[in-house]
């Protein structure tokens, strides 16, 4: 069967987060050069054009982005300016718009030209990781406490938490985007049991570029935390939020931007930590939640590349109950330290030398979880009172 979209057409990606996202823009924007000679246009300048998306999805400017509502006119015109075959834009961000910014987004693009894809994982692989991208944003919610109200809410059509089930009903999506183009201009693309690749080849079906042709960054990635280092940056967000000046845009620097993206770039101590699992019981309410949205998917007539029914079955076997924390590792430690020192420096502090960092690695060893939560986040209100007392004098 040919998936190839006619030409003229914007192909709109919405994701939502945790869906292969990061790997699949990282093919795109990577391989920029190779997609032109093939009539196929990468929007945006960047692996996303997240701040152009929150600009129309949420009206705002994205805790942490520098640019803000002005970002999203200026993809709009690079959109329409394009004389490619066809154009990709690739954002999660657009799943968490409402039916008026669905509405806006399509206007721009063209109601004739627009074909919104979803990509869709098991909502039971989607939970922990989930979970700890909101702490990275700035969540104080332990992880079960958050199971049970996102898995256990009455209503997750709306969602208690509307930022979660917003971007996660692919049925109430489907029928969003589907009222504005068409049923037959929306496809969910069913990650479950597939290859890790089938993402990529499917987008390449979709563009009529060449199979291999999408090949993510190496480094980029997006590795989810492990539970010790979830725990811990929970905690600081705990110990952080009261402190005077400690703005969504300053978490997002120290935080996002500043210790989780140093810790990604050393590997081995992302790998020691413990992964976050997922006990039997969400698990099982995960899977009827999702059978409950292949349901509503197959009422709305939309387009479907995949099994649906693979995505009942988690990657991995759940767990009896959650698990306590377990301390994180002396190196992830070490290296959120750093990273949140780096940041709160403005990138100004030099990069230690071996035998500094062997040293700092053997004093942090002595420190449990707990202690080295307080270390940080003593540093942390240090830098932060210094950038308060910038501001005022």
């Amino acid at each position: 069967m040919s998936l190839l979209m006619p030409e003229g057409t914007r192909l709109l990606h919405i994701g939502p987060a945790k869906t292969g996202t990061t790997s699949l823009q990282s093919g795109f924007h990577f391989n920029r050069d190779a997609l032109e000679p093939h009539g196929v246009h990468y929007a945006g300048r960047g692996t996303q054009p997240r701040a152009a998306a929150g600009a129309v999805a949420l009206g705002k400017r994205i805790a942490g982005h520098r640019s803000g509502v002005e970002a999203w006119p200026k993809l709009v015109e690079e959109v329409q300016g394009s004389t490619a075959k066809r154009v990709v834009i690739s954002s999660e961000t657009f799943a968490r718009a409402g039916d008026a910014g669905a509405r806006t987004v399509v206007d721009a693009f063209g109601v004739d030209r627009t074909h919104v894809v979803i990509t869709m994982r098991p909502l039971v692989d989607m939970l922990s990781s989930s979970w700890q991208q909101f702490v990275q944003t700035g969540s104080v919610e332990r992880y079960e406490a958050w199971l049970d109200r996102m898995l256990n809410s009455p209503d997750t059509v709306n969602g208690s938490q509307p930022e979660f089930w917003r971007k996660t009903r692919i049925d109430v999506l489907a029928r969003r985007w589907g009222a504005l183009v068409g049923a037959q201009h929306v496809t969910v693309v069913s990650l479950g049991g597939a290859p890790r690749d089938f993402v990529l080849r499917t987008f390449e079906r979709f563009t009529g570029l060449p199979e291999g042709v999408l090949v993510p960054d190496p480094a980029s990635d997006n590795v989810s935390l492990g539970f010790g280092v979830a725990e811990t940056v929970r905690r600081f967000n705990e110990l952080a939020k009261p402190m005077e000046g400690m703005t969504p845009d300053l978490q997002a620097a120290l935080i996002e931007f500043g210790a989780v993206k140093h810790l990604r770039g050393a590997r081995e101590a992302l790998q020691a930590d413990a992964r976050i699992d997922v006990p039997q019981w969400a698990a099982d309410r995960a899977a009827q939640l999702t059978r409950e949205m292949n349901e509503g998917l197959r009422a709305a007539g939309v387009n479907v590349v995949g099994d649906l029914e693979a995505l009942t079955v988690p990657s991995r076997q759940p767990v009896p109950a959650a698990t306590t924390p377990a301390d994180v590792s002396t190196e992830a430690g070490a290296q959120l330290m750093i990273g949140v020192m780096l940041a709160a420096g403005d990138g100004a502090l030099p990069v230690l030398p071996r035998d500094q960092r062997e040293a700092a690695l053997a004093a942090v060893e002595r420190l449990g979880t707990k202690d080295l939560v307080v270390a940080t986040g003593r540093r942390i209100a240090d830098r932060v009172a210094r950038k308060v007392r910038r501001r005022q004098g």
